[in-house]
């Protein structure tokens, strides 16, 4: 969701405050984007690029059993800051996609794939009431070791502002269609993906991976594909979209005022987008986050208004758990159980107590 809709609508913004929370400028910079995409849009052309043949995770391997069985695939993830890549290949053309789970499909940095355009219009939106034009591709397979995902539509876009910032190739980013029906288990710390592919009942295909027990066991729901999890906060039960491409933990600044009595405010900025919108926001600290039973030590967070976010998802957002919130586990994920595993890092949230 963060590049995917901040890069095309070529946003430039500006931050005035404390220098401390420039590394939180490409998070904000999606509130503003999202908000004028969602008010503005009237028409749309959509140019449509040659398909993509293959895409292949380079650094992926398989985990088999001691009998030789398949269990699973892992995929090393490359922190840069506080998002994480995996190295990969477009035919042949090597770079990083950003593992994004707050996007609901793959998207692909316009700079590498501009050639031979073809295109075709239909009714939309436009940026400003003038036509906007939206790349869009079909990518016929995708190679994670033994795993192959075929025919993925991605939308292609401009991603220069994120390579600039992160200093590192980006070709694009892996959102939510690809992982559809499997099992997830993320382990930044580590820096692992861990894939396992699902049969209809929510079983892995090789019998040999299950959830593991963890120190909460839940449910999640999916809206557009993006994952929710309900968690407390000030003794208030709250919905929050999961995201490792968010670089921080998001709160909603109409959240209720014992939310907010929670949240230890250290800083705050006003943004100013180059259309003259305005939005002011907070930085602070996350206190009492509570998944059951479970409390997790405090993360940092930004509070801000969210109301185009949820109208992005169609869906009220009360906030956004990114990488302060994965970095504190292991999160196991049935994408057809829907079941919900947290096991936390001890040694981190003992210190933070």
């Amino acid at each position: 969701m963060l590049f995917s809709l901040l890069c095309r609508d070529n946003l430039t913004v500006k931050v005035m405050g404390r220098s401390n929370i420039q590394k939180y400028c490409s998070l904000l910079l999606l509130f503003l984007a999202i908000a004028i995409k969602v008010s503005a849009n009237q028409h749309v052309q959509r140019v449509l690029l040659p398909p993509i043949h293959r895409i292949e995770f380079l650094q992926a391997r398989q985990l088999s059993d001691s009998e030789g069985n398949i269990e699973s695939v892992l995929i090393p993830l490359k922190r840069v800051g506080r998002l994480f890549l995996i190295e990969a290949s477009v035919d042949g053309q090597t770079g990083n996609f950003v593992f994004d789970t707050g996007a609901d499909k793959m998207v692909l940095n316009k700079t590498y794939f501009r050639n031979n355009l073809m295109t075709t219009t239909e009714s939309g939106g436009g940026l400003t009431g003038n036509s906007q034009i939206i790349y869009i591709t079909q990518v016929k397979e995708i190679v994670a070791s033994e795993l192959i995902f075929g025919n993925q539509t991605a939308d292609v876009t401009d991603l220069g502002q994120i390579e600039n910032r992160r200093k590192s190739k980006i070709l694009g980013l892996f959102g939510m269609s690809l992982f559809t029906n499997m099992h997830l288990e993320i382990d930044l710390r580590n820096a692992t993906l861990r894939l396992s592919r699902l049969n209809k009942s929510g079983v892995p295909e090789n019998k040999q991976i299950t959830s593991f027990s963890g120190d909460f066991i839940g449910k999640i729901h999916l809206v557009k594909r993006v994952m929710f999890l309900e968690g407390a906060i000030g003794g208030k039960t709250l919905d929050f979209c999961l995201d490792t491409g968010a670089e921080s933990n998001v709160m909603s600044s109409s959240a209720p005022k014992r939310v907010m009595e929670s949240i230890t405010i250290s800083s705050r900025s006003d943004l100013t987008g180059v259309g003259g919108a305005n939005a002011e926001v907070l930085f602070g600290t996350m206190n009492n986050f509570v998944l059951g039973t479970l409390k997790l030590g405090p993360m940092q967070t930004i509070v801000a208004s969210l109301t185009s976010i949820s109208q992005a998802y169609d869906y009220p957002v009360s906030g956004i758990l990114g990488f302060d919130f994965f970095d504190q586990g292991v999160i196991s994920i049935n994408l057809v159980t829907r079941e919900f595993s947290f096991f936390l890092h001890r040694e981190k949230n003992e210190n933070n107590n």
